[in-house]
């Protein structure tokens, strides 16, 4: 069975807005998400640990994603690059006691940022 790690909680009322109900704002990262991120992302993995929660709790872009239900870009700015969780929100029309959950992580350069932004819905952005 997979561990799971809380990570925090979200802004909820940003994303009810858009999605109706959540269950939960806590945020959570299982053993199989972490080995995910590290075997695809392995170089991201260590800004993974350093800046996921912060990614999670206070985001500078919360963008949705229109290829998959229920799910969100959570991008925080650094100098040099941009990092992104992809988060999958635990719906209130979703099997009850879910949580939200990182799906996986990445960093994301600024010109794909933007086409991100353009494809998809720009939820919040942080002033």
């Amino acid at each position: 069975m997979a561990e799971i790690w809380t990570l925090g909680n979200i802004n909820i009322s940003i994303l009810e807005k858009e999605f109706g109900k959540i269950q939960t704002s806590e945020t959570i990262v299982t053993s199989e998400r972490i080995e995910h991120i590290k075997g695809r992302h392995l170089i991201d993995y260590e800004l993974f640990e350093k800046y996921g929660i912060e990614c999670i709790q206070n985001p500078d872009y919360i963008i949705k994603d229109y290829k998959n239900a229920g799910t969100v870009f959570m991008v925080r700015k650094l100098p040099d690059t941009n990092l992104n969780v992809v988060l999958r929100l635990a719906l209130d029309t979703d099997k009850s006691g879910l949580r939200n959950s990182v799906m996986t992580f990445y960093r994301i350069r600024e010109r794909n940022l933007k086409k991100l932004i353009k494809k998809n819905a720009l939820l919040y952005r942080k002033e």
